[in-house]
């Protein structure tokens, strides 16, 4: 029996390996922070530019009225100094008009003026998103790389090492491996114990005479009195 459990020691080695493993592989991180962050940028990007396409057909719209001032202006001054126009009265309120009209066209103009500051400003900011989401783009492809390459190698690893824990479990005997796996489900996965100090290494209770007595005399399977686990001394072992 010590030949069954010295294999039963190198099966829980190979298993709880296999679990390190396989955990590690489950807290990967596969980017998807980045991504959330990358989408959410690349969200902010366009609302960026919809707000810039929207100002700037504004200021198209604006300069096409500054146009059609400046055109009603040099006509209003035409028509007042052509001399076409005698009475006092007609001159006087054309003249009106077109301060008013000068007036209005000032308005736009600061406006205008304005709206192009506004949409400088937002040029600015589209650049240098822009150079953001590159930049967050190369983080994530690189770090999608990485995940892969590791995610692939420790596949790899698993896969190996569950083939060589295949050909070891073949060697313990059906009744014996059952119990194991059966301890291992229930006992978080660690179905063996080492004796170190004259106690369970791992529910750390001293163990009794009777059962330190029964490890060294008997060739059977002994249990931890307090966990249930499968004990064994290096010392009988080797």
């Amino acid at each position: 029996m010590h030949r069954q459990m010295s294999l039963l020691r190198d099966l829980q080695a190979i298993d709880s390996y296999i679990d390190r493993l396989r955990q590690e592989l489950k807290q990967l991180d596969s980017g998807e922070r980045i991504r959330a962050k990358l989408e959410k940028n690349r969200q902010r990007m366009e609302d960026i530019k919809e707000r810039y396409n929207q100002c700037y057909a504004t200021a198209a719209e604006q300069e096409r009225r500054l146009q059609e001032f400046d055109a009603r202006i040099r006509q209003a001054e035409a028509d007042l100094y052509s001399g076409r126009i005698t009475n006092p009265r007609e001159l006087q309120l054309m003249q009106h008009e077109i301060e008013q009209a000068k007036q209005t066209r000032e308005e736009l103009d600061i406006e205008m003026l304005r709206m192009w500051e506004m949409l400088e400003t937002m040029k600015q900011d589209i650049d240098a998103s822009e150079k953001d989401l590159q930049q967050l783009e190369r983080l994530y492809e690189a770090h999608v790389e990485d995940y892969r390459q590791r995610r692939a190698a420790l596949e790899a690893e698993i896969a190996f090492n569950e083939h060589e824990r295949e050909k070891l479990a073949a060697l313990i005997d059906p009744d014996v491996r059952q119990r194991y796996q059966t301890l291992r489900e229930r006992l978080g996965g660690i179905a063996v114990a080492v004796v170190e100090q004259k106690a369970c290494s791992v529910c750390h209770t001293l163990l009794t005479p009777y059962t330190l007595t029964r490890l060294e005399t008997e060739d059977a399977l002994i249990t931890c009195e307090s966990c249930g686990r499968l004990l064994y001394d290096p010392k009988l072992l080797e």
